[in-house]
């Protein structure tokens, strides 16, 4: 199977996926930070389409993270809360998109033409948000206590 089906077939996976994890969601608010991500990997796979026909890829920046930043300024501690039933999907969801990462980051050197190697760099760019907007997203739910007395969204502790 060639880079693009395989990558095609990756990112139906992972839009289905978060389609069903913001179906299961407890909150609104959840339910759009997934939906977003959805719509992000269903534009990774339509990037990988149109390299794979040689036609012109139309490119949109993802914006996810920042409006999950607004999203998350507007939760209170119960929303956490609520969510942490659905933990271990968070974090299929961080393997997931960890195995995107490394699957594409080892095919950039198969790329004989400059420009799908600079699309899938931005992809591989996005897919490492994605990571790091879901380990957040597991912070949060797992420590809500935190999160409310600090107020700060994408703040890591030194380990």
């Amino acid at each position: 199977m060639e880079l693009f089906d395989i990558a095609m077939k990756m990112e139906k996976e992972g839009e289905s996926f978060y389609r069903d994890i913001a179906k299961k969601a407890a909150t609104q608010g959840f339910r759009t930070i997934f939906n977003m991500l959805a719509d992000d990997e269903a534009v990774h796979r339509e990037t990988f389409e149109a390299m794979k026909k040689n036609t012109p890829v139309v490119i949109v920046d993802s914006t996810v993270s920042e409006k999950a930043e607004v999203v998350f300024e507007k939760v209170v501690k119960e929303d956490f809360l609520s969510e942490q039933s659905q933990l271990s999907l968070y974090e299929k969801a961080l393997e997931i998109e960890l195995k995107s990462i490394e699957f594409y980051s080892e095919q950039l050197e198969t790329l004989d033409r400059e420009d799908q190697r600079k699309n899938l760099e931005r992809i591989i760019h996005e897919e490492r948000m994605h990571y790091d907007l879901i380990d957040d997203i597991i912070v949060l739910v797992e420590r809500p206590e935190s999160w409310v007395e600090h107020a700060e969204f994408g703040v890591r502790e030194d380990y």
